[in-house]
């Protein structure tokens, strides 16, 4: 049967109305329920926004996340450099770099001099377990830091960036002065363990108003990233924001 879903949206888009398909979206995984979600809300700032439209141009062919996250991390890093406190920034997990991009080149517009960590193994995902209901480890290996930094260095130009290659915090903790702050963390690396790590590495060192960004967790592919945010969600010492789009964010109190 011929897909009619776009000539008759096409002609109900403009009244407010769209068709759905209905793919059987809802399924529970453990304690977890999972559907299609479809706020009503349509306030879209990004679409008018020209410095950022210029960027996720550029970056959005190296990147799995939509514009509505990608959106969120370009504002965010400007809401934490309202943050008087010195702090540098890191995305652990980066695949192809274009969220990096995203970061760094708001970064970039607002004349900050804070340094961005890019950390990544490049060759997939790590740490998978049996908290992990989808990945096996390996997953997302099709990438390069040549691919990461061509994108970054020579497409968008930008500086203060430096790239961690390995696992992270394990194998590049290092490479990071033992004395750095951070303002902002953004972890996509789809998997329990590996959030487990990267969080107790870095809490220590978050600013207070610091924030750390999940990418995954909202998706039924990545449980395990669910599962550890909701294991936090009582704690006193953060806040922990569930957003539609898909992301969680803790924002650090004490």
């Amino acid at each position: 049967m011929p897909d009619i879903k776009k000539p008759i949206n096409a002609v109900l888009n403009p009244l407010g109305y769209t068709i759905i398909k209905n793919k059987n979206y809802r399924k529970n995984i453990g304690k977890f329920a999972y559907d299609k979600v479809l706020p009503h809300a349509n306030f879209s700032p990004w679409l008018n926004h020209a410095d950022f439209q210029a960027v996720f141009q550029k970056i959005k062919s190296n990147t799995l996340v939509d514009v509505f996250r990608c959106f969120e991390l370009w504002q965010l890093v400007e809401q934490c450099e309202k943050n008087p406190l010195p702090g540098a920034y890191i995305e652990i997990g980066t695949w192809r770099g274009g969220t990096a991009g995203i970061i760094g080149s708001q970064l970039k517009a607002l004349n900050s001099n804070n340094v961005l960590y890019v950390a990544d193994t490049f060759k997939g995902v790590v740490k998978t377990s049996a908290a992990d209901s989808a990945y096996t480890g390996g997953e997302h290996s099709d990438t390069s830091r040549s691919l990461v930094e061509e994108l970054l260095f020579n497409t968008l130009s930008l500086k203060n960036i430096q790239i961690l290659e390995g696992i992270f915090p394990d194998d590049t903790q290092h490479l990071i002065p033992t004395d750095t702050q951070f303002k902002f963390c953004h972890i996509d690396v789809d998997v329990y363990q590996s959030a487990i790590d990267i969080v107790d590495w870095i809490w220590p060192k978050l600013q207070v108003g610091g924030m750390i960004v999940f990418d995954d967790y909202g998706f039924h592919t990545c449980d395990g990233i669910a599962r550890y945010v909701e294991e936090h969600r009582a704690d006193t010492n953060k806040l922990v924001i569930h957003n539609l789009n898909g992301h969680a964010i803790f924002v650090k109190l004490s």
